[in-house]
């Protein structure tokens, strides 16, 4: 996709839903917020042991074609505890919560669990997992109205950019928009990317989606269709439990987690390609890149799967960002890695370290 459409396609989303909206603001945005974090997905603190299956395919944007396909299985018996068990084609892995902070896996796993994770179970079973973002000093406002026919209330960070901090706020703060009477989340939207939900079943107190569908730039990249949706049954209490030879698996550092915290960061230099327009660079001399990695348990980085962003901006920030290193980060006084994305702003502007032109992607960028 050129430029140019995708520009053209990503302002055209922004508007999209406002246009469809009513003039009536929603009431009370922190309350729709705290509402749907209430009822939507399975990772909350009240949510009930359940046994969920769904199919997952995985497509290029660009060409359309299918690159990944496969299931997923997960057996929970209560909030942190589970086994995830992904079966492709070819191969099948599984990573298994033994608690909120400790994690194992297959060893030697063939499939990418940690991008797997990422693509299908958290979108399914966790989609307001930014919602830690969204703090109580936080400005949100909030409009109601329709789309495709649904009553939708929607809530958005009313100063996007000053939350930001320099930060594109796409990356930081989606805007989430959520069935009226039953709370549920049916529609996040930045301005490259909407996920819709649908085809709800109740499962305790909880909405869940039975099918999901991620549009990066109009194009379908992520499709999920639940089959199997019921409480845990006392004969799968033992699926919970890892087997076979297992592997410590990265913790995902999520929002509100304690922070990470930086020993050497440093300014990535721009690839010869975009800092002279080269043949190669399409133009893509500013940007952000998005960098998925682990922080091993001695607070090295090492890059855990593909950058994100424009062509040599990514591949350069992707090996820039192996050179920083962070304190250990503990867990009950244990080094642990973790997973986690740096986001690196190629903006032209003069580098200013953490939380100016390197963020973390899961944590909240500090105040001015």
């Amino acid at each position: 996709m050129h430029l140019k459409s995708i520009q053209s396609w990503a302002l055209a989303l922004a508007v999209a839903i406002p246009a469809t909206m009513a003039v009536a603001q929603a009431p009370t945005a922190r309350g729709i917020l705290q509402q749907g974090l209430k009822v939507t997905g399975l990772a909350g603190a009240d949510a009930p042991a359940y046994h969920l299956k769904a199919n997952y395919t995985l497509y290029d944007i660009r060409s359309g074609k299918v690159t990944e396909s496969g299931t997923m299985e997960v057996w929970q018996s209560a909030p942190g505890v589970w086994h995830r068990l992904y079966t492709e084609k070819k191969n099948a892995a599984s990573v298994w919560s033994t608690s909120p902070t400790e994690r194992v896996s297959t060893k030697s796993p063939r499939l990418n669990l940690t991008a797997l994770d990422e693509q299908v179970a958290q979108p399914l079973l966790d989609p307001l997992h930014l919602g830690a973002r969204y703090a109580p000093t936080l400005e949100l406002s909030g409009q109601a109205g329709t789309f495709n026919g649904e009553v939708l209330n929607c809530v958005t960070v009313t100063y996007p950019m000053t939350a930001a901090n320099g930060m594109n706020p796409d990356l930081l703060f989606p805007r989430y928009c959520f069935e009226a009477k039953s709370g549920a989340l049916h529609v996040t939207t930045t301005s490259t990317v909407m996920t819709q939900y649908s085809n709800f079943k109740t499962l305790g107190s909880r909405q869940v989606a039975t099918k999901v569908e991620v549009k990066p730039y109009t194009r379908l990249g992520t499709e999920i269709e639940v089959t199997t949706l019921e409480p845990l049954g006392a004969g799968d209490m033992a699926m919970v439990k890892p087997s076979g030879k297992t592997a410590d698996f990265p913790l995902a550092h999520e929002p509100g987690d304690p922070p990470l915290v930086p020993v050497h960061i440093h300014e990535c230099e721009y690839p010869i390609d975009a800092r002279s327009g080269g043949p190669n660079s399409a133009g893509d001399t500013h940007g952000v890149v998005s960098v998925p990695v682990i922080i091993d348990k001695d607070g090295k980085v090492k890059s855990n799967g593909y950058a994100m962003g424009p062509g040599p901006l990514a591949r350069a920030a992707q090996d820039c960002v192996t050179g920083y290193r962070f304190q250990p980060y503990l867990v009950n006084g244990k080094p642990t890695e973790v997973s986690d994305t740096i986001l690196y702003n190629y903006d032209g502007k003069p580098y200013t370290g953490l939380n100016g032109t390197v963020k973390i992607a899961s944590q909240a960028p500090a105040s001015k």
